[in-house]
């Protein structure tokens, strides 16, 4: 059982009618097969065998499983393994590589963008989008505001915002009035009253102690921001989504990626824009 674990680890492939559990690979030479077994019987490791016959790493484990290395071999491919890697670092650079992160610690990396135009673009995103941006607006350079300001929200308040830390944390209104949970529903509300699109919110699952966040028409439109974050969350949309299916509701799904970094509105809500 252990081999063949380990066989699926290197990529060894079953074949299939051959018994479950049955390893198999593409065949090499008798030869080869030999020299792999002789390398392993002298404390070689899968890497280097497979390096010098230039044969897969997977083929090297396979041919060579049967062979059982002594205590001695064992600690020799350990004291290996540790010069190939912390052994070759300076004893400034173990150091920093024992603190968390290592060398890409925040505090070890030169940032690439400077202050200023982290700040910038921030504020530039502010005026053309109407609103405070968020973490998953900067994904791609996240890790740079990080290493610059220390905090997402420290980044924020720098470029002279408030910050928002959580999107269910505060209260949004919407520019026809609407109460929203979130600043995700406030721009889902601003998307449909720009195009005059009648809509209504909270609206209650008929029988239910369940409310839709928009209703449009006969269409019910639901936004899941914690999807996947909270067990709870996870169960109540899950509750809604058999209610939803065992009553055939008209239904669409909106998630953060819809929205963020950039909307795709136009896209999942276009049928009522025609």
């Amino acid at each position: 059982m252990w081999r063949n674990k380990l066989a699926h680890s290197y990529g060894v492939r079953e074949v299939p009618g051959a018994g479950p559990g049955t390893p198999t690979m593409k065949s090499i030479p008798r030869e080869t097969q030999s020299k792999v077994r002789d390398l392993r019987k002298l404390g070689k490791s899968h890497r280097d065998i497979a390096n010098k016959l230039k044969i897969g790493l997977g083929t090297a484990f396979y041919y060579s499983s049967s062979v059982n290395l002594t205590k001695r071999q064992h600690q020799q491919l350990k004291i290996q393994t540790y010069k190939k890697g912390l052994g070759k670092l300076t004893k400034k650079q173990r150091r920093v590589a024992s603190v968390k992160g290592g060398i890409n610690n925040a505090k070890n990396v030169q940032p690439k963008y400077s202050r200023d135009y982290l700040l910038n673009l921030l504020k530039k995103f502010s005026t053309l989008n109407g609103r405070i941006p968020t973490k998953r607006d900067f994904m791609n350079i996240y890790g740079s505001f990080i290493r610059t300001f220390g905090t997402w929200n420290n980044a924020i308040k720098e470029a002279g915002f408030s910050p928002n830390p959580v999107l269910f944390a505060k209260k949004y209104i919407a520019n026809d009035g609407h109460k929203c949970d979130s600043l995700a529903e406030k721009i889902i509300d601003d998307w449909l009253i720009a195009r005059h699109i009648p809509h209504e919110r909270n609206i209650p699952y008929d029988g239910t102690k369940y409310t839709a966040d928009f209703r449009v028409g006969d269409n019910i439109i639901e936004f899941f921001g914690l999807r996947g974050q909270l067990r709870s969350y996870d169960r109540l949309m899950k509750k809604k989504l058999e209610l939803i299916k065992n009553k055939h509701i008209k239904f669409i799904a909106i998630y953060p990626d819809d929205l963020f970094p950039k909307s795709r509105l136009d896209s999942i809500l276009k049928a009522f824009t025609n």
